[in-house]
């Protein structure tokens, strides 16, 4: 049962419902939103244990080599039974998921998972322990991995028993059906808990009892609850056994239908309509304290869609629904582990509109006046805009022996919204206290006292200026300029000059017109509604004033008055005329700012960038076009240049690096008396062709030490320069000499002579080459007799036959003659093994390079040393 602590924490059937309670109430309760808002608390970090070496003991007179092993013991250990670490920290805490991989890099990637089994053929004891990783990854947060490597150990075989040498076996996990129930075949764990022995028995394990299972049962096994399995196998007189459980995956849903409140939002003919909060159902639809976070929770218009899982409802925002209608729930389990997860969509949300007490319109409570510091603002008189005729009773009445609330009413005033709906902390008195420039927001709650239904509104209380002023800009063209289109027809934003309008000042010591920034702009049509301060131009004409190109249109009237909440206004208004200019429509090519030069493999010659510029001037006009380069970079200023050469042309060809732009401008203006804008210009970044470089080369182009990996093979490594000082290989493919190109940059056992190394750019084409030469030879080997690395030669001679190699101890005595086709020296003399030490060598062969050579066919000599280390 111990993978249930973690990963399928308790099963409950599809269906169950929260016993005795009423859907309505089960979400109308606020309660239950207080269970939802708990989840977004922050909880406690949680530490990842670190998983448990696994020591198994190889199988007793196997002449196969196969060797098994059970890597969920690294989870739970097979000795103790442990889930935790020697710090107490859960393996796989509750909310994870784990996997197995062979490499570290692999888990990091998460790619190429391995079975909970582990099967070697052929093993090697030598290379023992094994080192494997394991991945725990949290459902909640994916960002949230940890890695660890484990050892897999061959017990010795001095003490090892059938108990060390069989195989654990995985849980099992299967899905519900209709009727709970799951079924298992269990004759593999069976037939492998030791190497394919089939004297072994299986048992129900019930508390203390234990069945034997037959034939039948293990080959079909039903149950409607987690079974506990107990493998058994007598051998030689030895006995081993091994646990797993079956356990049946059940969604743990509540069954309960959600009702969701709202008040009337909109309605048409035929329906009324409220915005609903997804999210606040969630808690609802899950069995009693099961954890929103474990679950993908989606809601669909319409069960089909729940079903194929298709157009779900965006619950990042209110969901608009007509009262009456519903939302289907698509619910899974995150931990499941059957191959085929439960899905639940049995589930709905239903809407339903709710009728609050209606609170007409408020005014805002303001007062203007500069010369004083606060100011105290009655409200008594929005108790009789609420009250629209109702009846309203005190709070003494409502205390009352014998209160009837039916037909009555009551008032109250609060700070805050939170304080309005729960009806906490109420305002006592009738007076709001406020200081200059400050706006407080003022909640009023109207409550239904028969059916305790309630509705909220605010208005704001406020203490301003008198003494604001607009600023005069009688004699200002304020100038838009946009790309032209077919109508001719346009719109502006009068508000991107409203600074202006309002004294607004960048000057360094020269103040605002205004003491506020607590101000804005409204505008009028004529000067009539303006001096009236009357017909103010909605927002949506503000931000989208109507004007043709080439137009010079007004005088359009503005007033500066203060901003929400406040009832504060200038007493003077100006006006202002705009214009609209045309704005160059123009492409840039390429569109991407970085571009590369590159060099012609067959000329060497570089292959310019073509930079241009496409006119795109919906009336064809004309433009002049200037080419220019940066020159220097002072004081946060660029200084540019023109192109030499260059003239007003549409495209220009660049062989040299640097950063470039194109400035275009109209030959005529196109509506005389309106002045037209330059469009944004794109910079243009030419980086010089890239260089490849071999890793490791001396000034000569030789590379005299190759790297030795793992296998013992030779490698040479290339890489690019591409702008900057440290070779990269990401976006290239490389080849060495013929071969073919290839995404790694690595490449094993190249015969010593002269080469040549190419770099490709993938998207580009780009390529790049250098020439080099190789004389490489190992640093160091290794003879224990692990089969790595286990004698030392020069892999790079083997094309040579002629080749000599002679190996030397510190004191110049010859201790080796081989040949390159040789296995190589194994580090003895005369039979006897030689110390962990230096040792130095000369090599002789004939010069045979691939690429024409004035030294071909000469004998030369290379001198060097190596290390033994045992």
């Amino acid at each position: 049962m111990w993978l249930s602590l973690f990963v399928f924490s308790g099963v409950l059937s599809v269906g169950a419902v929260a016993g005795g309670i009423n859907p309505f109430e089960y979400l109308v309760n606020r309660e239950i939103v207080e269970v939802y808002n708990d989840q977004d608390e922050p909880k406690p970090e949680v530490k990842v244990g670190k998983p448990h070496d696994i020591e198994q003991a190889l199988p007793k007179n196997s002449t196969s080599g196969n060797f098994r092993v059970f890597l969920g013991e690294a989870i739970k250990n097979k000795t103790t039974g442990l889930v935790v670490d020697a710090e107490g920290n859960a393996i796989v805490p509750e909310g994870y998921i784990y996997s197995f991989h062979n490499t570290q890099d692999e888990a990091n990637r998460n790619t190429n998972k391995q079975k909970e089994i582990l099967y070697v053929d052929k093993f090697n004891p030598t290379t023992a322990p094994l080192t494997r990783f394991l991945r725990v990854q949290s459902v909640v947060d994916a960002t949230k991995v940890t890695v660890s490597p484990f050892l897999i150990k061959v017990k010795p075989e001095e003490g090892a028993t059938l108990n060390d040498r069989v195989t654990g076996r995985p849980d099992q996990y299967q899905n519900a059906d209709k009727e709970g129930n799951a079924t298992f075949v269990l004759l593999e764990d069976k037939n492998q808990l030791y190497y394919g022995n089939s004297n072994t028995e299986l048992f129900k394990v019930d508390g203390t009892s234990k069945t034997k299972l037959t034939d039948a049962e293990i080959n079909k096994f039903t149950t409607n609850k987690n079974q506990l399995i107990e493998a058994k196998i007598v051998l030689d007189g030895e006995t081993a056994t091994r646990q797993f459980t079956l356990f049946v995956e059940k969604l743990k849903v509540s069954g309960v239908n959600p009702v969701l409140e709202s008040v009337e939002t909109r309605k048409d003919d035929t329906n009324r309509y409220g915005d609903y909060d997804l999210k606040k159902t969630i808690p609802a639809l899950l069995a009693t304290g099961e954890n929103p976070d474990y679950y993908t929770i989606t809601f669909h218009k319409t069960a089909y869609d729940a079903q194929r899982n298709e157009n779900p409802i965006d619950i990042s925002k209110p969901y608009e629904g007509a009262h009456g209608t519903d939302a289907t729930a698509r619910i899974s389990y995150k931990l499941a582990k059957s191959a085929s997860p439960l899905v639940s969509t049995s589930q709905k949300v239903v809407f339903k509109v709710i009728d609050k007490p209606i609170i007409p319109p408020l005014q805002n409570v303001s007062y203007c006046d500069s010369k004083i510091a606060s100011y105290s603002l009655t409200i008594d008189g929005q108790t009789k805009v609420i009250a629209d005729g109702r009846t309203i009773a005190t709070d003494e009445e409502q205390a009352a022996e014998g209160f009837d609330p039916k037909g009555k009413y009551s008032i109250g005033y609060f700070n805050s919204e939170e304080d309005a709906i729960a009806n906490t902390n109420k305002i006592v008195g009738v007076e709001i206290t406020v200081k200059l420039n400050e706006t407080r927001k003022i909640w009023a709650r109207l409550t239904n006292l028969e059916d305790k239904n309630f509705n909220t509104a605010f208005f704001y209380a406020s203490l301003g200026y008198d003494n604001l002023k607009t600023a005069e800009v009688s004699t200002q063209v304020f100038h838009y300029c946009q790309v032209e289109n077919n109508t001719g027809e346009s719109t502006v934003n009068l508000r991107r000059y409203e600074g202006t309008v309002m004294g607004k000042t960048s000057i360094t010591n020269t103040p605002n017109l205004n003491p506020t920034d607590k101000i804005t702009t409204v505008y009028y049509e004529n000067e009539k509604d303006a001096e009236a301060d009357v017909n103010r131009m909605p927002e949506s004409k503000v931000t989208a004033y109507p004007i043709k190109m080439g137009e010079v249109k007004g005088p359009i009237y503005t007033r500066v008055i203060m901003t929400e909440g406040f009832d504060c206004k200038a007493d003077n208004y100006s006006s202002f005329k705009v214009s609209l200019g045309v704005e160059l429509a123009i492409d840039y090519f390429p569109k991407e700012s970085t571009q590369q030069l590159c060099i012609n493999t067959e000329t060497n010659e570089i292959a310019p960038v073509v930079l241009s510029v496409e006119n795109k001037d919906v009336k064809g006009r004309p433009i002049v076009i200037t080419w220019q380069y940066e020159v220097s970079r002072e004081n946060g200023w660029i200084v540019y240049n023109t192109v030499p050469g260059s003239g007003n042309q549409t495209s220009i060809k660049i062989d040299k690096s640097g950063n470039y732009r194109a400035i275009a401008s109209y030959a005529t203006s196109p509506y005389p008396g309106v002045q037209s804008c330059s469009t944004e210009t794109i910079v243009w970044t030419v980086k010089a062709p890239p260089v490849a470089v071999v890793e490791g080369v001396d000034a000569t182009g030789m590379l005299n030490s190759m790297e030795i990996d793992e296998k013992g093979e030779t490698m040479v490594r290339l890489g690019v320069l591409d702008g900057g000082t440290s070779p990269i290989t990401d976006g290239y493919d490389f080849a060495i000499d013929n071969s073919a190109f290839q995404p790694s940059s690595q490449f094993y056992n190249i015969p010593i002579g002269e080469h040549i190394a190419y770099a490709r750019n993938r998207v580009t084409g780009c390529s790049t080459s250098v020439k080099f030469s190789v004389f490489g030879y190992p640093k160091y080997f290794t003879p224990n007799g692990d089969g790595y690395n286990d004698t030392w030669n020069i892999p790079g001679l083997k094309g040579h036959n002629e080749a000599r190699i002679y190996i030397y101890d510190r004191s110049g005595r010859l201790l080796k003659q081989l040949s390159p086709h040789t296995e190589g020296w194994d580090g003895t003399w005369n039979g006897k093994p030689m110390p962990s030490t230096d040792y130095w060598f000369t090599v002789e062969f004939v010069n045979d390079f691939k690429a024409p050579n004035d030294m071909n066919g000469r004998k030369v000599s290379y001198k060097g040393h190596f290390s033994l280390k045992r």
